[in-house]
Parts: C-alpha cells; structure tokens; sequence
C-alpha cells in the first residue's frame, strides 16, 4: 500500500477530481458540439473519480503483480459504488445525473457493461501509468505545503459541494412544480378537445331534431349552441395561456447555477419527472 498521509491522499483525491472533470468535459463537449463544464459542482472536479480513483488504488495495490485479478476486483469494486452513489444521488435529487438507459447490457440506467469494462481497465492502468506522475508531485511536496494545499482546496471544495447541493434540491423541487403545472396545462388541453367533440355531437343532435322546423330556427339553435362552445373554448384557452405562463415564468426566475448545471448535464435523466426536465430544456434552449 502506499505509505501516504492523511493530506497527500487528500490531494490524490484532489487531482483525479480534476483530471476526470477535464476527461468527462472533453468527451461530452466533443459529443455535444458546443464547451460543456461537466458534472455535479460547479468548479472544475468531479468527486466520483476522485473516490473512485482512491479506491481504485486501495484495491489494485494489494494485487500488485496479478494485473488480471487487479482488473477484475477494481471492475466489480467500482462499478459498486458507482451503483450506490447513483442510488442515494437519485433518491436525494430526484434525477440521475448519469444515465446508461441506452446502453447495451446496463442495469436500471445506473450501470453498463462498458463502464465496469472501463473501471477494470483502469485498475490496472491508474497503478502503473496514470498515478506515476501523482506520486512524483507528492514526493516533491514538503509536508508543510502538501497540508496548506490540502486544507485551501478543502475550503474551496465543500464551499463548492453546499452551494451544489443546494443547487441541485432547488431543481429537484423546481421539478416538481413544473410536473404539477405541466399536468395542469394537459388537463385544460384535454377539456379542449372534449369540448369540440362536444360541439359537435350537440350540433349533430340538433340537426337531427329539428328537420321538420324552418331553416330559421334551427340557425338559431346552431348559433346558440355555437356561441356557448366559443365562450367555453375560450375560457380554457384563457386557462391554458395562464397555465403556461406560469411555467415560463417559474423557468425565468431560475437561478444561473440550475440553468448551469441542467445544461451541463445533458445525460441527467429522471424516472418520475422526465416529462418535466424535457420541458425545462425546451424553454431553456428557446430563452
């Protein structure tokens, strides 16, 4: 094992946050066409290569010299708890900020073969190649510094970690909002439809009973039963136009970091608000 201190594995830490920030941003914005700061917080890091790479180490490093054992215990350990972290990061936000749905051979959306795959390639990798140039940095480093680095990111980052989570409720609960507005609009939009299939059996019904009466009297009915659909049919268009600025009022009063991180998380999914995220990225994208 490596025979470092409490703060030089808080560096450790602290660099593969960021070299798998610079990673995950690169491809995303390769794919997505456009620069994409990726991930959960707002500076650049992101805290499940971090973890993942101290655990990584923890593991590969026992099985030094047994590269295929090394492969497989990282692959199973890490993929692990990339699960559990997907798990309690959905129950608490209520979205997946990753989601492998697309994948072949992925369960629940959480994991996939391929990223396992990726994981047990690199606990073989990290060890012997990428962490090399890690270990040179924290030699070259006296304790003093290694501590006043540690405990200056440190700030930096839990100040990052609390304005992120309280980023991230915000949403969940904007979320919510938007989901009960949305059900609100469709409601109005079906009493719509209802209402002009209405109309239309009554003006059918009236034709119907009123053959044997003069011209005359049944344009009368027609128009009353006309101008009562109008009147209807344009309170629910009343109804509907509110509703719907309602949404897009709610979308504007966003904070700058929600619209940051619903952006820069173009895989963020959710099972029970879909519907919802889809709309916010619509207005989003219109705004």
């Amino acid at each position: 094992m490596y025979d470092y201190t409490p703060f030089q594995w808080l560096l450790v830490f602290y660099v593969y946050c960021v070299l798998g920030w610079m990673f995950e941003s690169t491809v995303v914005s390769v794919q997505q066409r456009r620069p994409v700061n990726r991930g959960f917080l707002r500076g650049p890091m992101l805290p499940i290569y971090g973890f993942g790479a101290v655990l990584l180490l923890h593991v590969a490093l026992p099985l030094d010299g047994h590269p295929v054992a090394m492969f497989f215990a990282g692959m199973i350990v890490a993929t692990a708890f990339e699960y559990v972290v997907g798990v309690i990061m959905e129950s608490l936000f209520k979205v997946r900020y990753w989601d492998y749905s697309e994948h072949r051979f992925q369960f629940q959306g959480r994991i996939c073969l391929q990223s396992s795959l990726a994981w047990g390639a690199l606990s073989v990798i990290l060890p012997y190649f990428i962490h090399k140039p890690v270990e040179d940095l924290l030699e070259h480093l006296s304790p003093f510094m290694t501590a006043l680095i540690g405990c200056v990111v440190s700030v930096y980052f839990v100040t990052d970690v609390v304005s992120s989570v309280k980023t991230a409720l915000g949403i969940a609960k904007l979320l919510e909002e938007v989901d009960k507005m949305r059900a609100e609009a469709d409601a109005l939009r079906e009493q719509l439809t209802a209402q002009a299939e209405k109309t239309r059996q009554q003006l059918t019904q009236a034709a119907q009973e009123m053959r044997a009466q003069s011209a005359a009297a049944v344009e009368e009915r027609r128009q009353r039963i006309m101008a009562a659909s109008e009147e209807r049919r344009l309170q629910l268009h009343l109804a509907l136009r509110e509703a719907d600025s309602r949404i897009t009022e709610r979308v504007e009063r966003m904070r700058c970091t929600s619209k940051w991180m619903l952006r820069g998380n173009p895989s963020l999914r959710s099972g029970r608000y879909q519907e919802a995220v889809e709309e916010l990225r619509r207005r989003l994208k219109r705004g």
